[in-house]
């Protein structure tokens, strides 16, 4: 199963140490997503990373860093992508894949992984359990719906867990059919 991680999207003391102690693990991906921070400001934290685990970095803003540092891809989030035309998303998502960068796109319903207008290298769906970072952001999921849906869908991408994803519940994930999951809240204690 792919795991992904998702940074905090606040800042916090020994963030950095704790982001790198954890890219130790090569099979790891790690989801840079700090909604508040300029380009200016993203460009700095991620110059405290060192640059041997840029390979194991998606963005999720400010796509453009991508010409000056080798990361491994990029993520739109659904505001991000719904900001873009169809032809104007798959002539990107193009252009990104033939340059080896992974993309991938959050989704909040299973109608949406059917109806992707162009190839992702992995989606989230989310939230699949009670959020632990967000309150009062439920399941929107049963777990019969999901299994059905993995076991009758035409999509191939592969589909992470997002949204209460814990060590508690990821043998339910495997067993409903999700190729991997993204943590976030349960690795930084938020929410």
């Amino acid at each position: 199963m792919k795991k992904i991680i998702i940074s905090n999207p606040t800042d916090f003391e020994e963030e950095i140490g704790l982001i790198e102690q954890l890219l130790m693990d090569k099979s790891l991906i790690f989801h840079l997503r700090k909604p508040e921070k300029s380009c200016k400001e993203l460009t700095a934290f991620l110059r405290r990373i060192s640059p041997k685990f840029y390979q194991q970095i998606v963005l999720h803003s400010h796509h453009d860093l991508l010409k000056k540092y080798k990361l491994k891809g990029v993520h739109f989030t659904e505001i991000s992508r719904q900001k873009l035309s169809d032809k104007a998303l798959i002539l990107m998502v193009k252009m990104l894949q033939k340059k080896m960068l992974t993309v991938s796109f959050s989704l909040h319903s299973l109608e949406a992984i059917e109806q992707l207008s162009c190839r992702a290298d992995y989606v989230f769906l989310s939230p699949i359990f009670q959020s632990i970072s967000k309150a009062d952001y439920p399941s929107a999921f049963s777990v019969e719906s999901l299994t059905h849906f993995f076991e009758n869908r035409l999509s191939t991408v592969p589909v992470l867990a997002l949204g209460g994803v814990c060590n508690n519940n990821i043998e339910t994930i495997q067993t409903i059919g999700f190729q991997g999951y993204a943590l976030m809240g349960s690795v930084w204690k938020v929410g």
